[in-house]
């Protein structure tokens, strides 16, 4: 990985018009992964986009954090996505009690799609071909953003969210193995850069799990904003997630946590997120939904 892949000017075109698709990804679980994809997704849709998060983790935690059960998965048949060419994206889309966001649900099923894929032809552009059908197609309502849920391997599920994403978000907690994961991924990101024609870029590194009371998390916080501006660029997120037990809360009642401790430290921080995000993403956005942000709070103390 190189600092090329954080390049290209902002708010451009993507294969997918003016939508942006990012993967959230990392080799190494527990990292907070899901949690930031699915209280990121909220917290932009809060913002007035339209979002679809797919969840591609046969864990499937993603679905399980919005509500969604895996019957209901199963019922779309949403594992049958990638490993059936003529399955459309808008069969698996399922609704959700976040307004603005629609889910494509993952269930344990969806372990069998890496083994399906091993002998097929075009395996590693299954989800690419699919949003670019959906978003060319005139009879589909289209999202501002489409959010990945990548499982926690660099298998042909995390493959094909890279090959179709433009951009990738990385989430890592302050421990001393967090580079070396970072570095088996910029190798498969380059790979996939020469080999297969992606466009992915590297939006952005989130820090997670951070507490700021424990001198190791600070000291190791403060090498690895070192190391990786050395060696990748600007790319680390000012916002850090605080560790909290009210997300774990949340996210097994059904509910992303803005949504059930919308005023939490947690909450904020994502939003806050979400908001630098859009900086990075669409800078003229950002002002625009900042501005309108504005309007409404002072209308409201009016």
């Amino acid at each position: 990985m190189n600092k090329s892949y954080g390049e290209g000017p902002a708010g451009a075109l993507t294969p997918y018009g003016n939508a942006s698709v990012i993967a959230f990804v990392n080799e190494k679980g527990g990292v907070a992964k899901t949690t930031s994809c699915v209280n990121l997704a909220t917290a932009l849709s809060q913002q007035g986009l339209r979002i679809l998060c797919i969840d591609l983790d046969p864990q499937a935690n993603a679905t399980t954090a919005f509500g969604v059960s895996a019957e209901e998965a199963i019922a779309r048949e949403s594992h049958c996505l990638l490993t059936m060419p003529r399955f459309p994206l808008e069969r698996a889309i399922v609704p959700t009690r976040v307004t603005n966001l629609e889910l494509v649900p993952a269930s344990a099923r969806l372990a069998d799609c890496d083994k399906a894929l091993v002998m097929e032809v075009g395996r590693e552009g299954r989800l690419r071909t699919k949003l670019r059908e959906f978003y060319r197609s005139v009879l589909t309502e289209k999202y501002d953003m489409v959010l990945v849920d990548c499982p926690p391997s660099l298998d042909l599920l995390t493959v094909n969210a890279l090959t179709a994403a433009t951009h990738m978000i990385v989430p890592v907690t302050t421990k001393f193995y967090a580079l070396k994961g970072m570095a088996l991924l910029g190798e498969m990101v380059a790979t996939l850069h020469e080999q297969l024609g992606a466009t992915v870029k590297m939006l952005g590194i989130v820090v997670t799990m951070f507490d700021k009371n424990t001198a190791l998390d600070v000291t190791i916080y403060r090498l690895l904003k070192e190391k990786v501006e050395r060696e990748f660029g600007d790319f680390i997120f000012s916002t850090m997630i605080s560790k909290s037990v009210l997300v774990s809360e949340a996210e097994a009642g059904g509910l992303p946590v803005l949504l059930r401790e919308p005023e939490s430290k947690a909450a904020l921080a994502y939003a806050t997120l979400a908001e630098e995000v859009l900086r990075r993403l669409r800078p003229d956005m950002a002002r625009l939904l900042s501005a309108s942000s504005e309007m409404a709070r002072a209308a409201y103390l009016q």
